[in-house]
């Protein structure tokens, strides 16, 4: 016990002495917030925000909370947390190198500083399976990384992150999706036209090139929607390493990289914190990686975020930024019309996106809800400004916006346990009018969870949660009158291509059982089972709404409807995956070494033929005599196949320090 207290007595002593790059957020993959999540569940500290990154000065609050609130730590706890300590803590004893250099002043009242760190990561990962097809699909990742931070007086500090990656990540191709037709008459052709043509009148002239179509790829060598991407925007070909060779996915041998970084501003004891930068984020979840607004899956993107925290129990908290556009020609090439005006995606994706929120917090309860808005890039101040109502306005602007309402609603006992509830909300009227879970126009998504620590473990965890994302949530149809533009925009909910909100795409569900845990400070690891559901976005049974870029028809859509696994073909995924981290831990070069071992089973279910009849509309209007009897089987067949197989992934990072 003596030898426990000295340790606890060093460790309160480093981390309050730290102040370095105090406001630099911490990255929202760093372990830690592990560690402070199963400290709430245990009532040790108090909760942060719902907006993350948090900073190293409140993760060093947290932490202090934790030493101080009387909890009697174990000798592995205690050295466990140490360890997040002692990374927290600045290295005053390197020498200046070619892989770290400290740069500051000694006036505590205005510190200066520059810091430069190197750093070089690895992963490889390859999947095994029965289906021959899916074993040609394989990654890796080699990324140098510079790291520029430090501190330009006491309340600013700032911080960038560069990095290159040398990159392949083949895609196995499974079959074309139907994204829908363009949303509104141009000078070639009219409404009236489009409802002819899909309804087969006799004579109506032929609309069949304005049918618009994705490719569907299938990343097999790493485990299902657990793969995000670290390059930026595009990469180069290696073949082609010239102006024309900015390619949207690494098929092939390819470098690319990116940069991250911030200025953060806090005064009133972090009480007001104002950040502004590209950096990876989430809020709104109620554990790691939850999150239906933005989630740590989510592409980073310029933003400038403002947080107020009015009362202990109040917090108020904005964002507005700039969205990035996919290079999406690897899937959907030809997926825009003829007359559109140009086939270069940065046409089309011209979004900004704002978010704010509210939180209130008490010992037993906490709850958020706020609004998001996707939006074309144009000097609208309503959205800029942080107490705007987003569903008030966009009404007073012209209704030319994707808005979504949000909310979150947890109950938590400190030793015990939390249980929530999620909602994301697109549809407004669609929900006052229809059936919501029959009726395609309610676009929404739900999730129901509970997490609580494990006892006689260090710093372990469970968590266990269902998510279900409608048909069509997250999507938007393209627009052709937003003022400023004069060409279609393309609103849905995404950023670099990738889904803002859950990782899941729409028309499916997710069960998530999440078991983590801490051996000792060099060594953790996790048991991870997720049961999934997704309509199909490819083949003969294709279900509309179950892609990011689907569009509903603008033709009969208020009676289009929606049957959960009994509208066509959906592809069942069981996937197990164990894994760990070890951290060798060096003051100067800290190494830290992962590996996963996954096992996937997947399947289709199909219903009958003469079920799935669909009418002219491209796919998108009702199945002819399905509905919530109509039954499914497995369809084990060339285009919908079983398969079996084994994920492995291994990876390794330095970083001097």
């Amino acid at each position: 016990m003596k030898k426990l207290s000295v340790l606890v007595l060093v460790s309160i002593l480093g981390i309050t002495n730290l102040f370095a790059q105090k406001n630099i957020s911490v990255s929202i993959y760093d372990d830690v917030y592990e560690i402070i999540e199963q400290a709430q569940l245990k009532g040790l500290c108090s909760t942060i925000s719902s907006a993350k990154p948090y900073t190293r000065a409140q993760i060093t609050k947290a932490i202090n909370e934790i030493y101080d609130s009387g909890y009697e730590m174990t000798e592995r706890e205690a050295k466990i947390l140490g360890f997040y300590v002692d990374k927290l803590r600045p290295n005053e004893e390197v020498k200046n190198n070619i892989f770290h250099a400290q740069v500051k002043n000694d006036n505590p009242e205005l510190p200066l500083s520059f810091n430069y760190n190197f750093g070089f990561e690895m992963e490889g990962s390859i999947g095994l399976y029965n289906e021959s097809d899916y074993n040609k699909s394989y990654l890796f990742e080699l990324i140098p990384s510079f790291t520029f931070e430090g501190d330009l007086t006491k309340y600013f500090s700032y911080n960038v992150f560069a990095f290159f990656d040398g990159t392949k990540a083949s895609l196995v191709e499974v079959g074309d999706y139907f994204i829908g037709y363009s949303w509104f008459g141009n000078s070639n052709y009219t409404s009236d036209e489009l409802v002819d043509f899909l309804d087969g009148v006799e004579g109506a002239r032929d609309l069949s090139q304005y049918k618009r179509k994705i490719t569907k790829k299938l990343l097999t060598s790493y485990m299902p929607y657990k793969y995000n991407k670290r390059w930026d925007g595009q990469v180069y070909f290696i073949s082609n390493l010239s102006a024309s060779g900015l390619e949207g996915w690494p098929q092939e041998l390819s470098v690319g990289g990116g940069i991250k970084g911030e200025i953060n501003f806090s005064v009133l004891d972090d009480k007001l914190l104002v950040k502004f930068g590209r950096v990876d984020r989430e809020w709104a979840g109620m554990d790691n990686g939850s999150s239906l607004v933005l989630n740590a899956q989510a592409d980073p993107f310029f933003g400038l975020e403002t947080s107020f925290v009015l009362f202990p129990w109040l917090r108020y908290s904005f964002m507005v930024g700039g969205l990035e556009y996919p290079n999406q020609d690897y899937i959907a090439e030809n997926s825009w019309p003829e007359d559109s005006g140009s086939a270069d995606d940065t046409y089309f994706f011209q979004n900004a996106f704002s978010i704010n929120m509210i939180e209130v917090d008490f010992k037993y309860l906490h709850c958020d809800f706020g609004s998001t808005v996707v939006w074309p890039k144009r000097f609208e101040l309503g959205y800029m400004f942080p107490l705007t109502n987003y569903v008030v306005y966009q009404n007073s602007v012209g209704d030319n916006d994707n808005l979504a309402l949000f909310g979150d609603i947890r109950l938590q006992k400190a030793g015990l346990g939390q249980i929530w509830f999620s909602g994301y909300l697109e549809e407004v009227t669609a929900l006052l009018k229809r059936n919501i879970f029959e009726s395609t126009r309610a676009m929404f998504a739900y999730q129901a969870g509970l997490k609580f620590p494990i006892p006689k473990l260090s710093w372990a965890s469970f968590a266990l949660r269902y998510t279900k994302v409608e048909p069509y949530c997250y999507t938007h149809h393209s627009i052709n009158y937003a003022p400023w533009y004069n060409h279609y925009i393309f609103e849905n909910y995404t950023n670099a291509g990738s889904c803002i909100g859950y990782y899941m795409p729409p028309n499916s569900d997710e069960l998530l059982a999440e078991f983590k845990f801490n051996i000792d400070p060099t060594l953790s690891a996790h048991i991870n089972y997720q049961f999934s559901r997704h309509g199909a976005d490819y083949g003969s049974q294709q279900v509309p709404g179950s892609n990011l870029y689907s569009e509903m028809s603008p033709y009969n859509r208020n009676e289009l409807q929606k049957y959960f696994l009994h509208d066509g073909a959906y592809n069942w995924i069981h996937a197990l995956t164990i894994g760990g981290k070890l951290r060798v831990q060096d003051r100067h070069c800290p190494i830290e070494i992962t590996g996963d071992l996954g096992l996937v089973l997947s399947y289709y279910t199909v219903i009958d033929e003469n079920d799935y009849n669909r009418d002219i509309a491209g796919n998108n209007g009702n199945c002819a005599n399905a509905g919530w009897s109509t039954p499914y089987h497995i369809a084990n067949s060339e285009e919908y196949p079983t398969t079996i197989g084994v994920v492995i992934t291994v990876g390794c990072k330095f970083f001097f320090k």
